[in-house]
């Protein structure tokens, strides 16, 4: 499958998603905000596993812009399992 450049989707359907940065540490994303005086600088909540306890840690709110190098994976958040 190839994706358009001109493609959108919603922020919402990102929450979730896995995303994997440059030295191979692992995110999943939490939500996302605004600061009000500037809403052109979207941030990012991002949390990590806790490898030993299995816990979700929430890490940090960074922007936006500076995980464009980064992997995603896209998470089915919505997705039910079939009925039995």
């Amino acid at each position: 499958m190839k994706i358009k450049g001109d493609s959108y989707l919603p922020l919402a359907a990102l929450k979730g998603a896995l995303l994997t940065n440059e030295n191979g540490a692992e995110f999943r994303i939490q939500e996302f905000t605004v600061q009000l005086d500037d809403v052109t600088n979207v941030l990012v909540s991002l949390a990590r596993y806790d490898k030993e306890d299995g816990e979700l840690i929430v890490e940090a709110s960074i922007p936006l812009s500076s995980i464009e190098s980064w992997t995603i994976q896209l998470q089915g958040e919505t997705a039910q399992p079939a009925p039995s």
